[in-house]
């Protein structure tokens, strides 16, 4: 028995990826799954005010340092100590997020946007939102034609509209 654990241990630790250090289908809080990567954000966002890591750019040189020198460039550790520096290219939202993968049709799972739920595709303001978890990836529009639910587009629309959110 020993032998067998031993080498399924050796086993697993031979195949997986040494930069695998995350699941690349974490559950979110809403039941949808992240099915992309993590990737760091090393770009600058004019729009937002955020440089490398997504920090304040005033910051963003101590960031990196601190990846550099405190964590040895182990994007495991810079994850831990600041999620939010990394986001997932499946949806476009920063790792500090967990409420929901907005895949608009591109997971194996529903979208569970408003709506994809409304059986709407994004609106312009939303879609062409300049950030910098967004910067460079080509996202779905949708909608997500398996999330369509009448009384879940019902109970969006109204909650929308209440706390005057875009519809």
């Amino acid at each position: 028995m020993i032998c067998i654990r031993f080498y399924w241990w050796s086993y697993l630790r031979a195949c997986r990826s040494p930069t695998e250090w995350y699941s690349k289908r974490r559950i979110c809080r809403d039941g949808s799954l992240h099915e992309g990567k993590l990737e760091l954000i090393t770009w600058v966002s004019e729009e937002e005010g955020t440089g490398w890591g997504h920090v304040l750019i005033e910051e963003s040189d101590d960031m990196r340092k601190k990846f550099e020198e405190e964590f040895g460039r182990d994007e495991a550790k810079l994850h831990k100590h600041w999620p939010q520096a990394f986001r997932w290219t499946c949806c476009g939202t920063d790792a500090g997020m967990n409420w929901g993968c907005d895949h608009h049709g591109t997971g194996s799972k529903a979208c569970t946007c408003d709506f994809c739920k409304m059986g709407k595709p994004l609106p312009d303001s939303i879609y062409n939102e300049l950030c910098a978890s967004r910067h460079g990836l080509t996202l779905r529009r949708g909608p997500d034609p398996r999330s369509f639910n009448g009384a879940g587009a019902a109970m969006a629309l109204a909650g929308r509209s209440m706390l005057g959110l875009e519809m």
